[in-house]
């Protein structure tokens, strides 16, 4: 018997390296699959967090004959605004399944102004936050107050002719501070939009009206009790997504410029609206601004085409 005395034969170095790229271009292949996939889900979530809002807000308006105040609106207050003493978000949370919650406010009571609300508040309800965002909360103080992505588009000052903010054409949304019947939205349910997505607001950017528990200080718009994180719809979506693309004199941190002014998110091509009969759709970033103002404004007795 011949005994071969070859050793067994081992990868050289450069057939490691050859391996190790095909692996690392297989992995760089594959993560933008893993990455849709993820995004697909998140976007889904967020599609059927604004379905349930829609449902309690239709089983709201069932038990009382109207739909729930959208906590801020058009009025004859300061800066031509008035506010609901709590928010839309808070005025559904038996229809969510968090009765517990309500069970713990005081509603005589604002938000923010005695213990029992405050701890109420600070609970965090998932079906309030889309799981694709930004710049999460960025609050300061020691509260910690819950965030709510999603609000009520309360009125629009988009012009017809221009397409930018006009305060002269400003007409109401659906939801009013007052509340709204079914009866004053005259554009149709399907085709006006009750609530959408207001992602990325954060304790940075200050509203423009002054905390009635806290006069020398500003409503902190992102937290879900705040009747302020209701919303005009003054441009296009994702219009201000800085600094993602947005206008470099953008910062984020005053009004007209960013979320909250804006139907936002941070999915791709656009964001999530829900209309008053309860169903979601995703609207273009590049939607024409005549049809985003005919879907926001709830009698202005525009045709909506297709979009």
């Amino acid at each position: 018997m011949i005994r071969s005395n070859r050793k067994p034969r081992g990868f050289t170095l450069i057939e490691l390296l050859v391996v190790i790229a095909i692996i690392a271009i297989l992995i760089a292949l594959l993560l933008p699959a893993v990455q849709q996939a993820r995004e697909a889900a998140r976007r889904t979530q967020c599609k059927n967090n604004l379905k349930q809002l829609g449902l309690a807000m239709h089983n709201y308006e069932s038990s009382f004959s109207r739909f729930p105040s959208s906590g801020q609106g058009l009025g004859s207050g300061p800066l031509g605004q008035n506010f609901d003493r709590h928010s839309f978000f808070t005025h559904v949370l038996p229809f969510i399944d968090q009765a517990n919650v309500t069970n713990k406010f005081d509603f005589g009571s604002f938000y923010n102004q005695t213990p029992q609300n405050i701890a109420a508040t600070q609970i965090v309800i998932p079906g309030y936050l889309c799981p694709t965002a930004a710049l999460r909360n960025g609050d300061t103080d020691a509260m910690k107050f819950g965030a709510v992505d999603y609000g009520p588009t309360i009125h629009t000052n988009i012009s017809p002719v221009t397409g930018l903010p006009d305060s002269t054409t400003m007409v109401h949304g659906a939801l009013r501070w007052e509340c709204s019947r079914i009866s004053q939205i005259t554009d149709g349910l399907s085709s006006t939009i009750a609530l959408g997505e207001d992602v990325g607001r954060n304790d940075k950017m200050k509203s423009l009206y002054d905390d009635p528990v806290t006069p020398s200080v500003k409503r902190s718009h992102w937290r879900w009790a705040e009747p302020d994180n209701a919303f005009g719809v003054s441009f296009t979506p994702n219009f201000h997504k800085n600094p993602w693309g947005g206008p470099a004199t953008c910062t984020w941190d005053n009004m007209n410029c960013g979320p909250n002014d804006e139907l936002f998110s941070f999915h791709t091509g656009g964001c999530h609206a829900m209309f008053c009969d309860g169903h979601v759709q995703f609207l273009s970033d590049s939607i024409d601004f005549r049809v985003l103002r005919a879907l926001v404004s709830a009698s202005e007795g525009e045709v909506v085409g297709e979009f």
